[in-house]
């Protein structure tokens, strides 16, 4: 049986903080100077960037859940700030489609890191 590094957790909620820390540069960045013109890579990062904390995030939590309700953790998070933003916009179609089209990444980070520890986890390796 191969056992995880402990140090691992570590260095994933380090890395996971980081690159929070790099999407929140990025979306002030785009959104300093208004109106908004940047450029097309910049909208790339804005649009897609915040799918690898959030894999981290999912990650962390996935490998040290106390609860199994705990790794929809973040899932939770994102349906309460789509919320606010519906009741923000008043349910608009256009609010509607901006939160889904700013979703896609978390959620796609969310299901690869779930498919990433189970795969692990079918593949021998567990926690001690």
């Amino acid at each position: 049986m191969k056992t995880w590094n402990p140090n691992t957790n570590r260095i994933l909620s380090r890395l996971c903080w980081v690159t929070a820390a790099i999407y929140v540069a990025i979306y002030v960045a785009a959104f300093w100077d208004l109106p908004i013109n940047i450029s097309i890579w910049h909208q790339g990062l804005l649009i897609y960037f915040h799918f690898i904390p959030m894999f981290l995030l999912q990650l962390v939590l996935c490998r040290t859940r106390s609860t199994p309700v705990s790794i929809f953790l973040p899932l939770g998070i994102l349906a309460g700030v789509g919320l606010v933003w519906l009741c923000l916009t008043q349910w608009t179609l256009l609010g509607l489609v901006l939160f889904g089209y700013w979703c896609i990444a978390p959620v796609m980070g969310c299901f690869v890191a779930w498919v990433t520890y189970f795969a692990g986890y079918i593949l021998g390796y567990r926690r001690v």
